[in-house]
């Protein structure tokens, strides 16, 4: 650190512990005494003067390097001023139009709310419409019941169509699946037409739970 020391380039807390070594350590100050000397014969040295032809090259360069920031806070300049000016220039365009273009605005969504109001008025719900719901059970739209006086209860399976394409006796309505039974349940099934199921208004397959009620009577459930 003894070169640090000559440079100054040490803290206070750093140069008091030097010194305080170099009173004790005849190494160090002998170093130190070699460094003073060869620091003393570089400033004994006479300096040469600077050429003419490199003083006007650095001076060349050093305008070269003022003209080009000159040019460039200029243009910054002239495009800050540009900016502003088209600001203000657009500004004072739309002012004129703002008051109009509002009042128009809010005179066609005025005009297009009574509109509006009054359309729902005059709208005839049509006798064959279908409500539309995200989704529907198929329905019994005609049906041939050629069924005993018992009543039971099946899952059909209706496909886009209307038909019944499976069947099965849900859990605990089972015990009159017999085989006469099931001849005269497939035989009514096979002449009974539904109504499909529908998503989003589209016809769609599905299951539903049908009893049958003695020979007459038929209730379908989703």
């Amino acid at each position: 650190m003894l070169s640090a020391l000559q440079d100054g380039c040490v803290v206070e807390s750093e140069r008091r512990l030097l010194l305080a070594h170099l009173k004790h350590c005849a190494a160090c100050s002998l170093l130190q005494a070699e460094l003073d000397m060869v620091r003393q014969s570089v400033r004994s040295v006479k300096s040469r003067p600077m050429p003419s032809h490199v003083a006007l090259s650095l001076r060349a360069m050093a305008s070269r390097e003022a003209s080009r920031r000159r040019r460039y806070v200029d243009l910054r300049t002239w495009l800050r001023h540009f900016g502003e000016h088209a600001a203000l220039s657009i500004n004072n365009l739309m002012r004129p139009i703002a008051l109009p273009a509002f009042g128009g605005l809010a005179s066609a969504v005025f005009l297009f709310s009574m509109v509006m109001t009054n359309f729902q008025g005059i709208i005839v719900s049509h006798p064959n419409d279908v409500p539309i719901a995200i989704a529907t059970v198929p329905s019994v739209r005609a049906t041939l019941l050629d069924m005993s006086e018992a009543e039971i209860t099946v899952d059909v399976f209706v496909d886009e169509q209307g038909r019944v394409i499976d069947y099965s006796f849900p859990d605990g309505y089972g015990s009159a699946n017999t085989a006469s039974l099931r001849r005269k349940l497939e035989n009514s099934l096979l002449f009974t037409e539904f109504n499909p199921a529908t998503t989003f208004g589209m016809p769609t397959s599905g299951w539903v739970r049908v009893k049958f009620s003695g020979r007459s009577q038929i209730d379908v459930k989703g």
